[in-house]
């Protein structure tokens, strides 16, 4: 494999996307022997969203858009030296293997865990390992919150196996690095005689109270702090109660992306795109979970805790008029002008904006407005009302890097 993957990456341009992303895959499947940092623990994740991204892209962007997967490759072997492989375990089967893998993973056992994640990652399919993992990573605040991006990016991404399972490795040894980290208030809540509407959600994440200014926008921290009865629990507690949870989950990511498009761009890069990323992917994997309530509490805890940074109470209308703007040099000018061209576009040349949007997150380097425009891209295709609002809230973001990379020296 090893040899296999040198090949394609000294010759890149003769080969096929998918075996492009396979060959990145195998490079990064390998962990690192320090703990990861941001760009080690986004790595897999930034891969399949790249990969998600390249069927969108403007063909003249091809070569750029996929040099970054070399790149992805390159930086990643350069972060640290190799782990030992894995010690050879024998497992009775896939459900044998994900029982282990989640035991080791709460005692902190790095090796016990990579044995299990390298045998599951090459046995069990893409769909295998969300049902498997789900009720197990939802809740977990460990390796930043990602997992559920992981469990949901992957089947659908790489069904027949574009990208290998054993992506999951370095994901898991950062789980086990802090396996107490998780969301606890629901744990309490009790079922609710009466299921809340969509509205009454919207209405209780709009509502987030403001808190004072974190001493960490980490996301372990930030979620922390509002992970109570007397927090989460009050505003939320009602709200996500019963099994049904698909018209509060359109809800939710509604509020993140008017939360990117209306609130001062201070924290659009890390902050309000995970607002949108990290929910998403858990209300991605609910059908998985043994009770997708849990899935909605989770999803609405991030939005409501990245909203205790909001600066004011949340718009959830375009207010800008048409600029009248193609959408890329709307990205080139300012964040807003950008969101209400692509608004405006939207309707105009929807798939126009699509190419805009996904190329300049391909040819982008941060995995973040990688990973972010795609999640828009998949929450417009599961809510059709709201295209324009996703269009929108991904030119923000793609101008917010724009005018920060004209300004850098």
């Amino acid at each position: 494999m090893m040899s296999e993957t040198i090949k394609v990456m000294s010759a890149v341009d003769e080969f096929s996307d998918a075996r492009l992303v396979h060959a990145t895959g195998d490079r990064l499947a390998v962990p690192r022997l320090g703990q990861a940092d941001s760009f080690v623990l986004h790595s897999g994740l930034e891969l399949l969203a790249r990969s998600a991204l390249m069927p969108f892209i403007d063909p003249v962007a091809r070569p750029e858009a996929r040099a970054r997967f070399v790149e992805l490759g390159d930086q990643f072997e350069a972060f640290d030296v190799a782990i030992e492989p894995p010690a050879t375990v024998d497992f009775i089967d896939i459900a044998d293997a994900g029982r282990r893998l989640i035991d080791a993973t709460a005692c902190g056992e790095l090796d016990d865990v990579d044995s299990a994640a390298a045998w599951l990652g090459r046995i069990a399919t893409p769909a295998q390992l969300r049902r498997l993992l789900a009720d197990a990573l939802v809740p977990s605040l460990a390796a930043a919150g990602h997992a559920p991006i992981f469990l949901y990016l992957l089947p659908r991404v790489a069904p027949r196996g574009e990208a290998t399972g054993q992506l999951l490795r370095q994901l898991a040894r950062e789980l086990a690095r802090n396996p107490e980290w998780r969301l606890t208030w629901f744990d309490q809540r009790g079922s609710g005689a009466h299921v809340a509407s969509a509205d009454d959600l919207t209405a209780a994440l709009a509502a987030t109270p403001r808190l004072d200014e974190p001493a960490s926008t980490f996301i372990h921290p930030l979620m922390s702090r509002i992970d109570t009865p007397d927090a989460a629990g009050a505003w939320l507690g009602h709200e996500t109660t019963g099994r049904n949870v698909h018209d509060r989950s359109l809800a939710v990511l509604r509020v993140a992306a008017w939360s990117m498009i209306s609130e001062p761009t201070r924290h659009a890069p890390y902050g309000w795109s995970h607002c949108l990323t990290m929910p998403q992917a858990v209300l991605g994997v609910a059908d998985a979970c043994t009770d997708p309530s849990i899935a909605l509490a989770v999803a609405s805890t991030y939005v409501a805790g990245f909203r205790t940074m909001a600066e004011g109470p949340l718009v959830m209308e375009m207010v800008a008029q048409d600029p009248h703007m193609a959408v890329d040099n709307a990205i080139a000018i300012d964040p807003r002008l950008a969101a209400a061209a692509a608004w405006y576009d939207t309707v105009r040349d929807p798939l126009g904006v699509m190419t805009t949007l996904a190329t300049a997150a391909a040819v982008h380097a941060d995995a973040h407005l990688v990973k972010y425009t795609l999640a828009c891209f998949d929450a417009a295709a599961a809510d059709p009302p709201s295209r324009q609002l996703y269009m929108a809230a991904a030119a923000s973001l793609a101008s917010w890097w724009a005018v920060q990379d004209r300004q850098s020296p």
